[in-house]
């Protein structure tokens, strides 16, 4: 059902902390594979990679094809889930996920829909209430800022969108897919362990 894409650069140890989060839709079948695409990572990302059984493409040369080289190699799912190092998915992301995917599927409204986890804070107390809220405001009202939460979207339109930005940075990229999209929140919701920039 869903591949999960992970862009990574010296990204070691973020990357354990946002695969533990994907055990569970891995151990129900809704996760097929997971995709490290990597741009030329120095420290162990590539160990993290092997010891969780994840393909791992790099790329050093051209950070900017990256991430099309990556959504090349997701083949046993016609869903991805791109996902940032440091996004944590909470609990039940992925019976989220299945849902929003056999509803896009079932209504044909899936060609350039894309799911979007809303962010959450885990500190306490009403200035971090504030904060939380005032990011998904701004989330919701500049699709453009979505491009670290963690998007759920067809594989198709995904590399389609990739196309028109082939030499950019990772974010101009993620931006650029984000523009060609419409946006469903979804329900469920992802925590950083480093604050998102």
């Amino acid at each position: 059902m869903i591949s999960a894409l992970i862009p990574a650069h010296n990204s070691e140890q973020l990357l354990v902390l946002t695969l533990s989060a994907l055990v569970p839709a891995s151990a129900e079948g809704i996760l097929k594979e997971v995709i490290i695409a990597d741009e030329g990572s120095t420290d162990g990302t590539s160990v993290v990679a092997d010891a969780c059984g994840a393909h791992f493409v790099t790329n050093a040369a051209n950070s900017g094809s990256v991430l099309t080289e990556g959504a090349q190699q997701c083949t046993r799912a016609n869903w991805i889930l791109l996902i940032q190092p440091g996004a944590i998915l909470q609990v039940g992301w992925q019976a989220e996920a299945a849902a929003f995917i056999e509803r896009a599927e079932r209504t044909n409204s899936a060609s350039n829909l894309i799911g979007v986890y809303r962010s959450r804070t885990e500190e306490f107390g009403p200035s971090a209430q504030i904060k939380e809220r005032l990011a998904n405001a701004k989330n919701r009202l500049l699709k453009s800022s979505c491009y670290q939460l963690p998007l759920l979207m067809q594989k198709q339109h995904l590399q389609q969108a990739l196309l028109s930005a082939p030499n950019a940075n990772r974010r101009q990229q993620l931006k650029k897919v984000l523009s060609a999209s419409r946006i469903h929140w979804l329900n469920g919701t992802v925590v950083f362990q480093n604050p998102m920039r």
